[in-house]
């Protein structure tokens, strides 16, 4: 016959055993990213309260909506895979890089963000609405805020604002693949 004492102890021992459990099995499950399934372009809108529309025009006329685009000291370049895109990065920091064209220098280390994890496109689509929030926050013409995400000259961010109504266009009607 067992003891009230040894049997206290082993209820709490068990009681220790399953706490210490669950807090390891919260710590594995929280470790692991929770990756939000929704359309990256709308995920990234909802999140920084770009609008939808003109988030998806100016990826259009930064890259084509081409995911692993980089843009190497002014050479645009599309690479047919992930991988090859990171062997190109490799060593290489003068570049814009994905959907959005995140110039890698002056954004990638200020938002925090490895060249690597640009090329993902949910990532890279947030940052640029990011940057874009950011440009829209400013004060001044509509599209002279929607160009400064491209360039602070102002002949850059006419053609820029050209290049982007063009891709808007072609957004709204249903043209782009």
């Amino acid at each position: 016959m067992q003891s009230a004492c040894h049997s206290q102890f082993g209820r709490r021992f068990q009681l220790t055993v399953a706490a210490a459990a669950v807090l390891i099995w919260t710590s594995v499950v929280q470790a692991q990213p929770i990756r939000d399934t929704r359309d990256p372009y709308v995920a990234a809108s909802q999140s920084t309260g770009v609008p939808l529309e003109l988030l998806a025009a100016i990826a259009g006329a930064e890259s084509a909506y081409h995911p692993w685009a980089l843009n190497m000291r002014g050479r645009q370049v599309y690479c047919r895979s992930r991988a090859e895109a990171e062997r190109l990065l490799n060593g290489f920091d003068d570049v814009d890089i994905g959907l959005m064209q995140i110039n890698f220098p002056r954004w990638g280390r200020r938002l925090g963000l490895s060249k690597s994890q640009l090329l993902d496109p949910q990532t890279n689509l947030l940052a640029g609405a990011r940057i874009l929030r950011e440009c829209l926050n400013r004060s001044g013409d509509l599209w002279q805020r929607i160009g400064s995400y491209h360039s602070s000259r102002p002949d850059k961010r006419r053609r820029y604002n050209q290049e982007v109504y063009k891709s808007y266009l072609r957004y709204v009607r249903g043209e782009v693949r």
